[in-house]
């Protein structure tokens, strides 16, 4: 008899995001004729930047050499690419080449992360937050050590360091799916939190690229004592539009227990992951250029005025929403008497406009539902034009 990880039935929410994929279709099938606008699924909605794309196709072209054939690269990243993201993405907060790990993504890197930590670590999750660190959580039996850091209206959406001890929190700023992003007081007293408490702050800053909040710091490390106490998750895939291509990168400081941690990460990257493979390493190097940077934050900043064009629109037909600033999400309250699932419901049909219900998120999500803006200028108009007809 096989045993199998019977963890997996405490999962008692069905994963969003596939369920969305499914709506998306039926919606389709059910109206052939009729756009859906999609605003659900956070995926890019313009091309790769030329930058980045000549970059790929160089380095594919250089592996047809005998000079420049490549087999597997070193798991934890090239250090070409690992140079650039310190001397560029981290600018003026000494964080050197070895304490970086290139990756495929964040989703595998914050959720995989868990397994440094010991059984009895107390695991504190925002909620609404990314749904797979909760869900990781449980898979690996530690569902009865999470606490989970209400985020609502009362306390502008941003978790609050408890009066209880936590070994390790899970923060997401620029936060998924509410958009709001911690400001530096909020940053500092969660870092003050884990110096007390001799815990790991775990912060998913995959949107980074998007913020222009001048009190909303780009990185934990620019805040004092963040290195000693912090690990930092970004990525690619929305800053320079490499959802098809996957690449991200995880920080983990030699400051953090002296050096352990990093050891240990390195360690596990090497026993299980095999690295990115070397075109795509290039392509982010690339996007990391004067050139590449200049391409990708024009793509940022047309992501940002379709949350400011939705969020005004939004505002002037009456309804409340926050996010939009420093993140590419819209956090729009449901009306009152409607569950998020309703609502989303009622816009799917009413305005063909697909969006992702709060509850995906965590209970406290309830109420809200989800936009993504990874769209287009025609497309985040027309959701507007189509959601006159819930007024």
């Amino acid at each position: 008899m096989v045993y199998l990880n019977t963890h997996f039935k405490k999962l008692k929410r069905e994963y969003v995001f596939p369920i969305i994929e499914r709506k998306l279709a039926e919606a389709r099938e059910k109206h052939p004729r009729l756009s859906v606008v999609n605003l659900g699924v956070g995926d890019i909605a313009l091309p790769l930047v030329p930058a980045v794309a000549k970059a790929l196709c160089d380095a594919t072209q250089e592996m047809t050499t005998k000079s420049g054939m490549r087999g597997y690269g070193p798991s934890e990243g090239y250090s070409f690419l690992k140079e650039a993201i310190s001397k560029t993405g981290y600018a003026g907060c000494n964080i050197h080449p070895d304490e970086i790990f290139i990756s495929e993504g964040t989703n595998g890197d914050s959720t995989n992360i868990q397994e440094l930590f010991g059984s009895k670590c107390k695991i504190g999750i925002p909620d609404p937050t990314y749904p797979a660190y909760l869900d990781s959580a449980i898979i690996g039996g530690r569902l009865s050590k999470v606490t989970l850091l209400p985020c609502t209206e009362e306390n502008g959406f941003c978790p609050v360091p408890p009066q209880e001890h936590l070994d390790v929190v899970y923060l997401c700023s620029p936060n998924n799916p509410t958009g709001v992003a911690m400001t530096r007081v909020e940053l500092k007293a969660w870092i003050d939190y884990a110096k007390r408490e001799n815990a790991i702050l775990l912060l998913d800053n995959a949107y980074e690229a998007f913020v222009t909040s001048p009190d909303v710091p780009r990185s934990i490390y620019e805040m004092e004592g963040a290195k000693e106490v912090a690990i930092e998750f970004r990525s690619f895939s929305k800053s320079a539009g490499f959802t098809g291509l996957r690449c991200a990168y995880t920080v983990v400081p030699k400051a953090i227990e002296n050096g352990q941690m990093n050891k240990l990460w390195l360690k596990r990257q090497s026993i299980k992951y095999n690295g990115v493979s070397y075109p795509i390493q290039r392509a982010a190097e690339a996007s990391l250029s004067p050139l590449g940077l200049k391409e990708t934050r024009a793509q940022v900043e047309h992501y940002l005025e379709q949350a400011q064009l939705l969020s005004t629109g939004l505002t002037k037909l009456g309804f409340s929403c926050v996010g939009g600033q420093d993140a590419p999400y819209i956090w729009w309250k449901v009306p009152s008497g409607k569950t998020s699932w309703e609502f989303f419901d009622e816009i799917l049909e009413k305005c063909h406009l697909i969006s992702i219900p709060g509850r995906g998120f965590g209970r406290h999500g309830e109420g809200y539902i989800r936009l993504s803006t990874f769209t287009t200028a025609d497309q985040a108009q027309l959701a507007l034009e189509r959601l006159c007809a819930l007024k």
